[in-house]
């Protein structure tokens, strides 16, 4: 009797238990993936490190002084041990393809060999690389994406006077210099070929650097230890490099909201589905009691129910998770090795977990059967008598018409089921738009002050001009002095500033730290902006970020040892400011501090401000004539500057994250209006039949239907706009937190994408879902008014 029950149950209504059953499938499907990737990813730097064989410290030189480096460490009592490998840095015009720059990177890239590699270097299988073939490369880090080749291609190398052709082999995943923050690509050749370029005298005096990776025994006070090392351009623990991977951590901790937030509306749904189907029932329900049956019978047979279509749901969202948890984390393990041993396990933990929340769903549902006798479940669990107004609505002193009065007056007069709706349209809809705003602000200039530089006309990053600062070939002033005078050859006279990166070592409190400074000649310590306190007045003030006053121990007003080529004096802190430059460890002199151009090897960048300043139209005009003359892509305006510090792919990989969770919204929503609609018509059969009797037409009742869902969404979207910005700065604020700005940033909203285009979106999702099953109305007759 159970089975012919149910299976006539199953075959009444296809519609409700298919859309059910699509639930189940999401649900566990969101559950598992996201489980396994919340795992994944809050052990996947320790378990990628300790693959690598990583270090507790690093220290790079662009120099010729390994040895006296190598002396300064065997002499650190607190150095367990060190490793040293050697380096060839080039830039993006020494590679080349078909005589053509094979890709632009902004900073420095390096050369290795195989055979000197102090690390465990990985293709992409996750395989350690062991060696490599004579004439082939692997390529690292962000690079891999630019480059357009496919496995056995040719490329040209020249370092110096030697030029090589390899072949490209592969990617290859370095945990150092990897993350989308350093983005200082290797490739990574045979030591034979590696020698050809060390047998070139010009290529030794230009283009050597080393790495030293060093562990030791107190790594707490290693950093401070070793902070007087000479002649670094890189100085920090690994700390530093396990929060390089921030952007990673910001589009897993961005899946991770999304899979949070997508299993509470399945959840949320399924609750609802339940509750609103075994309530549809009451008068099936109440036949059955008429009939004698007990109440824990009736309820096993929802539960048999529900537990098939939960167990078919849950392995079918079993056997998807395994892909689309692959598909969410590709963007995060595609520059790391990932590692989770109990994928399997996770995931059918997952399906059970889901298959007990349903069947609690039910068992809660069908509890109010006990209550109810034959008679109340007959009448679908009513009395027949109501004590109070249906609506807030009165239809005499109404202005809408027909149509639109009965549609407001439905959702004003059941609150709890349109509820649910707005409360499920209000989450898909805040989801896509803060993802929305991370990706913006991500590539806008209101991020200018977070990197320590002025807003100017154009920013050029080009690595052959850095480069040439970089080497010595030329002085931070010669070098701006050199692109002044380029420009105003081809008719663009301006002002050419640049802020240079120097590495003091501040003492205070046995504490030592070696924080980035910014420098600039041309711009006044007061032009920046500070969180706390005032800009340095005086030449013997300085302002330092509250990680580096964190490392000191130290606070506005305190005194603080500086010691800086060779001299040291005691400066006052005068104020606090946010930065991402190094993840936040940086600080800024008084205007009056002297730098002595030779001692400059580092710069953000060169920036430009034309003498007469033009509009935006001409700015652009002249920022694709720069790129010509300069023969550089890495020619921006603010915008731009910004995505290049931060990493073109991070907003590239946060944009199709954005369009698919919009395409994951879409496709539940027009479930939920499916359902809800479908669920709506059998409920009000009745009631629909009547208004035909009084001669309502098909269309008109077909409107009312649709315009309650447009309500729902409009009301959704008012929500959403209202919640967005404090949303987003619940949820992403924490992330940029990490990356140095503690205190928040300043989000780029643009308000056509985020509260017109998504809004409306998700209500044409949600009219289309809704209009479409409104259409079955049209079987519906007015002799159905029988069933009254």
């Amino acid at each position: 009797m159970y089975l012919r029950i149910l299976k006539k149950d199953l075959k009444r209504k296809k519609t409700m238990n298919i859309i059910l059953l699509l639930f189940v499938i999401l649900a566990t499907m969101f559950a598992a993936s996201s489980a396994n990737n919340i795992i994944t990813v809050i052990g996947g730097l320790d378990y990628y490190f300790e693959k690598a064989n990583i270090s507790d410290h690093f220290v790079i030189t662009l120099n010729n002084n390994g040895d006296e480096i190598e002396e300064f460490l065997s002499k650190q009592p607190n150095v367990k041990d060190f490793r040293r490998e050697d380096q060839l840095f080039f830039n993006d015009k020494e590679l080349t393809k078909d005589g053509k720059k094979l890709a632009e990177f902004a900073n420095a890239a390096l050369l290795l060999s195989i055979d000197n590699g102090q690390l465990n270097y990985f293709d992409k299988n996750n395989e350690i690389l062991k060696q490599v073939p004579e004439g082939e490369a692997y390529f690292t880090g962000s690079i891999v994406p630019k480059i357009d080749l496919e496995k056995g291609d040719e490329f040209m190398l020249k370092l110096g006077d030697t030029e090589l052709t390899l072949k490209y082999a592969g990617i290859a995943k370095d945990a150092f210099l990897g993350s989308e923050m350093f983005n200082n690509p290797r490739i990574i050749i045979s030591n034979a070929d590696y020698e050809k370029f060390t047998g070139d005298e010009k290529v030794i005096k230009n283009n050597n650097g080393t790495i030293y990776y060093i562990n030791g025994y107190d790594t707490k006070t290693l950093e401070s230890d070793l902070s007087d090392i000479p002649g670094a351009s890189f100085n920090k623990g690994v700390s530093l490099v396990r929060t390089s991977y921030v952007m990673n951590a910001i589009v897993a901790g961005l899946l991770l909201i999304v899979s949070i937030c997508l299993i509470l509306v399945s959840f949320v749904v399924l609750r609802f589905t339940i509750s609103f189907t075994i309530n549809e029932e009451f008068r099936e329900i109440g036949v059955m009691k008429a009939l004698g049956l007990k109440n824990s019978s009736i309820r096993s047979l929802y539960l048999v129910k529900y537990l098939g279509i939960a167990v078919i749901g849950a392995f079918t969202g079993l056997l998807l998770s395994i892909p689309f948890g692959q598909a969410l984390m590709k963007s995060v393990s595609d520059n790391m090795v990932l590692g989770n041993d109990n994928m399997m396990l996770i995931n059918i933990a997952c399906s059970l977990f889901v298959v007990l929340i349903i069947l609690l769903f039910c068992w809660r549902c069908t509890h109010k059967i006990k209550t109810l006798s034959a008679i109340d479940a007959v009448r679908s669990g009513q009395t027949g008598e109501r004590f109070r107004k249906k609506g807030l609505m009165h239809l005499g002193k109404s202005r809408l018409g027909a149509t639109g009065f009965l549609a407001f007056n439905d959702v004003f007069s059941s609150p709890k089921q349109f509820c649910v709706m707005t409360v499920i349209f209000t989450v898909c809809l805040l989801l896509v738009m803060s993802l929305a705003n991370s990706a913006n602000t991500l590539s806008s200039g209101k991020l200018l002050p977070l990197f320590g530089v002025q807003e100017s006309e154009v920013y050029i990053t080009d690595t052959e001009l850095i480069a040439k600062v970089m080497t010595g070939e030329k002085t931070y002033k010669e070098m701006s002095s050199d692109i002044e005078n380029r420009l105003a050859d081809n008719g663009m006279p301006c002002k050419v500033t640049s802020e240079a990166l120097v590495y003091p070592t501040l003492e205070a409190n046995g504490k030592k730290a070696s924080p980035i400074f910014m420098y600039n000649k041309d711009t006044k310590a007061s032009d920046y902006t500070y969180s706390e306190g005032y800009a340095p007045k005086y030449s013997n003030e300085i302002a330092i970020t509250p990680q580096v006053a964190e490392k000191l121990g130290v606070s506005i007003g305190d005194k603080i040892k500086l010691t800086f080529n060779g001299k040291t004096d005691e400066y006052i802190i005068s104020a606090f400011f946010q930065s991402m430059m190094q993840l936040g460890e940086t600080g800024r002199f008084h205007e009056s501090f002297e730098v002595p151009d030779e001692l400059i090897s580092q710069v953000v960048g060169f920036q430009v401000d034309f003498d007469d300043s033009p509009d935006k139209e001409t700015i652009n005009s002249r920022i694709e004539k720069m790129k010509d003359i300069f023969n550089s892509k890495y020619v921006d305006d603010s915008d731009g500057f910004v995505m290049a510090c931060i990493g073109a792919n991070i907003k590239e990989t946060i944009n199709r994250v954005k369009l698919m969770v919009l395409l994951i919204t879409s496709v539940i929503i027009i479930l939920i209006s499916i359902l809800m609609e479908r669920s709506f018509i059998s409920k009000e059969k009745p009631e629909i039949a009547l208004m035909k009797a009084m001669g309502f037409s098909t269309r008109s009742v077909i409107a009312q239907h649709t315009l309650r869902f447009a309500i729902v969404a409009a009301a959704a979207s008012v929500l959403s706009i209202l919640l967005s910005t404090p949303v987003t700065k619940l949820c992403i604020d924490p992330i940029f937190g990490i990356m140095g700005a503690i205190d928040g940033v300043d989000y780029n909203i643009k308000p056509l994408e985020v509260y017109a285009l998504y809004p409306v979106i998700i209500i044409a999702v949600a009219i289309l879902g809704a209009s479409l099953t409104a259409l079955y109305m049209r079987s519906i007759k007015a002799s159905d008014t029988a069933d009254i």
